[in-house]
């Protein structure tokens, strides 16, 4: 695929010194990451339980939102809902508490192992240690992806998650939060990501630039704001963003 990268036609201060990233769909497909993860994640219960049926995803937004009801940390702390989730499963086979919770630790240990095999987007490495050479940079996550588990923890200051500051892009908790660590200005930053919404839209909201990775080349449709620079590809997205922003 030819990358294609479109300049905004108003842009602001041309010059940036640090960059933000999103992860999950950034840099790599999260869907078979966390399918994998979730097989592998049941089959070792059942293994200690026997069968079990784990119901529909509407079954698990109903939940969800139920325990966020009850504790509103869940909506932002996704390991920690995934850990009650793993107990209130395995409860429908096991009464004692102390197994529960060893078993649901043990499953839960498993899965962050399993999450965070990631297969990278072809050149997404090697476009992100030669930003590192020039620039400040940061992760900024909805999930719980780890950067040290992955193995490219070297090349980021920082990995902001929402646990981190209690509140899901776009809200500007992440990119207030990124701003203070880099000690940078908001015209000196520039975030890159996925979500026409919570990457995009929420990064132009909150004053800095913004770069869309749209591989599916979808159509710009958030009414109210421009739409931005564009990218396909990863490779030779170093020069690209240097030919667009200093």
């Amino acid at each position: 695929m030819i990358s294609l990268i479109r300049e905004q036609k108003n842009k602001m201060s041309r010059k940036i010194k640090a960059i933000t990233f999103d992860l999950d769909d950034t840099f790599w497909d999260v869907k078979p990451v966390l399918i994998n993860a979730e097989m592998k994640t049941r089959d070792f219960i059942e293994s200690r339980v026997g069968k079990l049926e784990w119901g529909s995803w509407e079954e698990f937004k109903a939940i969800r939102e139920r325990l966020i009801l009850e504790d509103p940390l869940y909506e932002f702390d996704v390991g920690k809902l995934r850990k009650k989730l793993l107990k209130m499963k395995i409860q429908e086979r096991v009464s004692d508490l102390k197994s529960v919770e060893e078993l649901s630790e043990e499953a839960f240990r498993l899965f962050f192992k399993e999450r965070n095999k990631v297969k990278f987007f072809p050149f997404v490495l090697e476009e992100i240690e030669k930003l590192s050479q020039i620039y400040e940079l940061g992760c900024l996550t909805n999930g719980n992806a780890n950067i040290e588990m992955i193995g490219v923890d070297k090349f980021f200051e920082f990995n902001i998650s929402s646990k981190d500051v209690n509140a899901n892009k776009p809200s500007r908790n992440h990119f207030e939060k990124a701003k203070e660590l880099l000690g940078v200005e908001k015209d000196e930053m520039l975030h890159v990501g996925d979500h026409k919404i919570n990457d995009i839209h929420g990064a132009i909201d909150f004053g800095i630039k913004a770069l869309w990775f749209n591989p599916n080349n979808e159509d710009w449709d958030i009414d109210g704001t421009e739409k931005p620079s564009e990218f396909d590809s990863w490779k030779g997205i170093s020069e690209k963003i240097s030919d667009l922003y200093n």
